[in-house]
């Protein structure tokens, strides 16, 4: 482990929501730019967003 993890990068349980397309909304981690950005995808249409707001 890396030491002590900032309270902004720890992601909450899993939570089981479901897109407007019927599919359920997952986080995966994406390496771009240098950066470690957290993305929301529907598993049924494989559309993305930033938030999985977004997909609802």
């Amino acid at each position: 482990m890396a030491g002590p993890i900032s309270k902004n990068a720890r992601r909450g349980g899993e939570k089981t929501m479901t897109s407007r397309w019927g599919g359920t909304i997952k986080m995966k981690s994406v390496f771009e730019n240098g950066k470690l950005r957290h993305m929301a995808y529907c598993e049924k249409s494989g559309n993305t967003a930033r938030k999985p707001k977004d997909l609802m």
